[in-house]
C-alpha cells in the first residue's frame, strides 16, 4: 500500500501539473485561433478535463472493456495529449516571441538611427568642407558662405543630438530585453547555435515531458487513493460480518405475554394471602385446645 504522505504528494503534484498544463494549453490554443478565442477556450477546457478523467477511468477499468473500446480510448487520450502539447508549444513560443520581437524591433530601430546619424555626419562634413575650400584670402566670401550654411548646420546638429538620445533609449531597452532572454543568449553562444533553434529545442523538451507527466501523475494519484480505500472497505466488511455472527450466536430471549405475567403476579398474591389465613386459623385452634386441658 502506498504511504499516506506519498499519496498526498501525488495528489498535489497531479493537480499542480495538470492545472498548469491546462492553463498553458488553453492560452496557447487561444493565441493560435484568436478569431474565436472564447469558443476555443471553452473547447480546450472541456477537452483537458475529459482527458484526465478518461485516463483515470481507463486505468481503473482496463480489464472490463474489450480491445476495440480500449484502443479507441487510448487513441483519444493520445490525440488529446498531442493537442495539449501543441497548445503548450504555442504558449511558450508566444512568450518568447513577445520578448524577442521587442529585441528585434529595437535592433532594427537602432540600425536605422545609426544609418541616419552617419548620413547627418557625412552632410556636416560636406558643408564644412565647402566652407574650407574657399581661399583664406577671400574672407568675406567665406563668412558669407558660413552665414548661409549656419541654419542648415544647426538643424543637422539638432537632428544628430536627437538621434543620440533615441540611440541611448534603444540601447537601454535592449539591455532590459536581454535580461529576460539572457540565459537563452548564453546557451546559444555556448552551443554555437542560433537562439531561435535553442528556444525551439527547449520548448520541445518541455512539451514532451509536460502533458504525459500530468497524465501519469493523475493515474498514480488515483491508484494511490484506491490502495488506501480497499483496506478500509475490507475492514468495514470484516466488522459487519463479525457483528452479524454475534447477532446469530446471541440466544433469543423468550417472550412472555404481558397478560400472562399479570395473571401469574395475581396468583402469587392470592396464595400469599391464603397461607396467612391458614396460619392464623391454626393459631386460634391451638389456643382453644390449651384452655380445655386446663
Amino acid at each position: 500500500m502506498v504511504s499516506l504522505w506519498i499519496t498526498i504528494g501525488l495528489v498535489m503534484a497531479a493537480g499542480g501539473v495538470a492545472s498548469l498544463g491546462a492553463y498553458f494549453s488553453i492560452t496557447g490554443l487561444g493565441a493560435l485561433f484568436s478569431g474565436a478565442i472564447i469558443a476555443v477556450w471553452l473547447m480546450a477546457g472541456a477537452l483537458e478535463f475529459a482527458k484526465f478523467v478518461l485516463a483515470a477511468y481507463l486505468h481503473q477499468t482496463w480489464k472490463v472493456h474489450n480491445a476495440v473500446y480500449k484502443t479507441y480510448l487510448t487513441f483519444a487520450i493520445v490525440i488529446l495529449s498531442v493537442i495539449t502539447s501543441v497548445g503548450i508549444y504555442g504558449f511558450l513560443s508566444d512568450a518568447y516571441q513577445s520578448a524577442s520581437s521587442v529585441l528585434e524591433t529595437e535592433t532594427v530601430k537602432l540600425e536605422s538611427i545609426k544609418t541616419q546619424q552617419s548620413l547627418v555626419t557625412a552632410e556636416l562634413a560636406r558643408l564644412n568642407k565647402m566652407v574650407e575650400e574657399i581661399p583664406a584670402t577671400r574672407v568675406t566670401k567665406r563668412m558669407k558662405m558660413r552665414a548661409e550654411l549656419e541654419p542648415v548646420i544647426q538643424e543637422l546638429n539638432k537632428k544628430y543630438n536627437d538621434g543620440e538620445r533615441v540611440l541611448t533609449q534603444s540601447n537601454l531597452k535592449i539591455i532590459e530585453v536581454k535580461k529576460k532572454v539572457g540565459p537563452l543568449i548564453y546557451i546559444s553562444k555556448a552551443f554555437n547555435m542560433n537562439i531561435d533553434h535553442v528556444v525551439s529545442a527547449l520548448i520541445l523538451i518541455l512539451v514532451s515531458v509536460f502533458d504525459p507527466l500530468a497524465i501519469c501523475l493523475v493515474i498514480a494519484a488515483t491508484h494511490a487513493i484506491e490502495s488506501h480505500r480497499k483496506p478500509q472497505q475490507a475492514r468495514d466488511s470484516q466488522h459487519s460480518a463479525a457483528a452479524q455472527n454475534e447477532s446469530f450466536q446471541r440466544p433469543i430471549p423468550e417472550t412472555v405475554p404481558v397478560a400472562v405475567k399479570m395473571k401469574q403476579a395475581e396468583r402469587a398474591v392470592v396464595t400469599e394471602d391464603e397461607s396467612d389465613d391458614v396460619i392464623v386459623q391454626m393459631n386460634f385452634k391451638d389456643e382453644s385446645e390449651d384452655k380445655k386441658v386446663i
